[in-house]
């Protein structure tokens, strides 16, 4: 199913998805065109991507596919079904062609077949440009990660296996750059903006492909960490922070290091997502107050009479700010 490259799919890949099926598609729509014209003007033609045995792979459309089928992750049943009526376009069209070649008339029943196989081709072809596009717009252009929107889809699913399952496990973090204003305030939002791609992009590529982290809002960023216990959790955030702190961007020969505060937690079943994503912020501030560039947990285990986001007041608030606890690498 379609729906299944969401899941399965690097964030990334949906940046040059969308634009990649439409200009191969524009493409093969012109490779249509110069079939229908030869068929009706009975000019003859002998390129090999009209003619070929093989000749779905000579087309540039046959050579997209070809490229992302490199991808094992595109091995799946719509990009499949795709490729074969793809593959059966062709054969009929080089039917069509060897006719019209040998002066022959052009059977109805073969003309026929290669009109309704190109239509279904390209209908499934622009079912996945929408789907693409659609998952396009759910990423925030500065860090390309998931946008805040799009990644309530995400923790609504986690939080769903949690609900059905007493052993499936899954954390949360939030994450917030340190002294950010200041460098927008004193560099400008040029390099605020490197900044928050440099720290993106760190986030994305030590996470394990399953996990998810996307950009919450501003400086905060909210990682998901699906069957991973709060003790690993921590540990694989922590080691996240110690690398970023030892990192820096470069701009205009100025060096700029970042660090940021994190706050992890579990995805609850005993409380809302909100109120789970409002224990990692707790957890988050706290690693703020100690001196930044730390990682705080909580452990909502270890707290009683777990509550929703609406029944949080001052009072409950500072009793959860009494559960954080440091996080401390050991190795």
């Amino acid at each position: 199913m379609i729906e299944n490259l969401l899941e399965s799919l690097h964030h990334e890949d949906f940046e040059t998805l969308a634009d990649d099926i439409k200009h191969s598609l524009q493409a093969h729509r012109d490779w249509m065109e110069t079939v229908t014209k030869a068929l009706i003007l009975r000019q003859p033609l002998s390129d090999t991507q009209f003619v070929a045995t093989d000749a779905h792979l000579h087309c540039q459309f046959g050579q997209w596919l070809t490229k992302v089928f490199e991808d094992e992750l595109f091995k799946q049943g719509s990009f499949l079904k795709i490729e074969a009526y793809h593959k059966q376009l062709h054969a009929t069209a080089s039917t069509l062609v060897q006719h019209l070649n040998q002066h022959q008339e052009v059977n109805h029943d073969d003309l026929n077949s290669f009109m309704h196989t190109q239509k279904e081709l390209f209908d499934m072809v622009m079912v996945l440009f929408e789907f693409s596009v659609l998952n396009k717009q759910q990423f925030d252009p500065t860090t390309r990660l998931m946008n805040r929107r799009s990644v309530g889809a995400v923790l609504a699913s986690e939080y769903n296996k949690i609900q059905r399952s007493d052993d499936y496990y899954c954390c949360i973090a939030m994450a917030d750059i340190d002294h950010f204003k200041n460098v927008n305030d004193v560099w400008g939002h040029d390099v605020g903006d490197l900044l928050l791609g440099h720290t993106a992009k760190l986030f994305n590529d030590t996470i394990r492909r399953h996990d998810t982290v996307s950009r919450y809002g501003g400086e905060e960023f909210l990682f998901i960490f699906p069957e991973m216990s709060l003790e690993q959790a921590t540990h694989v955030v922590d080691r996240i922070r110690i690398q970023l702190a030892q990192s820096c961007i470069h701009h205009h020969g100025n060096q700029h290091n970042v660090t940021a505060s994190f706050g992890v937690t579990q995805l609850s079943r005993h409380s809302d997502i909100k109120g789970s994503i409002k224990r990692a912020d707790i957890a988050l501030y706290a690693a703020k107050d100690s001196g930044r560039n730390t990682t705080m947990l909580i452990d909502s285990h270890g707290m009683i009479g777990q509550m929703s986001y609406e029944d949080l007041n001052n009072d409950s608030t500072e009793a959860m700010r009494q559960h954080c606890s440091p996080v401390t690498q050991t190795d």
